[in-house]
């Protein structure tokens, strides 16, 4: 058996896989953010950059691998949670509330899949709805949409459950990758939660900018 069927018919590969998915995309989350922080610079700030993505000659084959990350992560994600609640139907006796992993862990499929219906909106809001044609301003556009309340409340609302997703899942993909030590855990816990946290704040930042912002 070669490394591609260990990966995807055994459990452990299967995790692996979508651990090593999950910090990519979580790498792409930090980089969207940066660009979208562009928005509080100017309209001109964010125009170019997004000018200048359309116009870059490796968009596509870079819209195809990212694509393809979260497809994977996606699928293989799912697959894993389904196959985990198969060998777990019972419920847990006990449970702990005060660190809440047992919780966390079994939402991971229900905040993944918010998430990709939350990601099936922005990408047709943004990308297959937006304005067109020479001169046309990706600004304006977002601005329009997020002054809608309903919109920007259905974005942050989508945020606050990629927090729940991401805090739990940044953790739990080091643990999967063998990365684990008394002293070490903890800290990356934490730093999971901290960027699940900034994550979620700066980008539920955008809309509740353009609510708030005159003119």
């Amino acid at each position: 058996m070669n490394t591609c069927d260990r990966l995807k018919n055994s459990s452990i590969g299967k995790k692996q896989v979508v651990a090593l998915t999950g910090l990519a995309l979580v790498g792409f989350l930090v980089s969207h953010l940066a660009g979208n922080f562009l928005m509080f610079k100017s309209a001109e700030a964010f125009d170019t950059y997004a000018e200048f993505l359309e116009h870059h000659p490796l968009i596509i084959p870079a819209e195809i691998g990212l694509a393809a990350f979260f497809l994977v992560h996606i699928v293989v994600g799912l697959k894993v949670f389904v196959e985990n609640r198969r060998a777990r139907p019972t419920r847990y006796e006990v449970e702990s509330s005060t660190s809440g992993q047992p919780y966390a862990a079994r939402w991971m499929g229900y905040t993944g899949s918010l998430t990709l219906i939350f990601l099936i909106v922005h990408i047709t809001t943004f990308k297959f709805l937006g304005p067109e044609g020479e001169g046309a301003s990706l600004f304006s556009w977002v601005m329009f949409c997020f002054r809608n309340p309903l919109y920007s409340l259905g974005y942050v609302g989508a945020m606050v459950f990629l927090a729940i997703h991401l805090a739990h899942g940044i953790k739990s993909a080091f643990q999967t990758l063998g990365v684990s030590h008394p002293q070490l855990t903890p800290l990356i816990e934490k730093g999971g939660v901290v960027i699940a946290l900034a994550l979620t704040a700066g980008f539920a930042s955008l809309p509740i900018w353009a609510l708030t912002r005159g003119g």
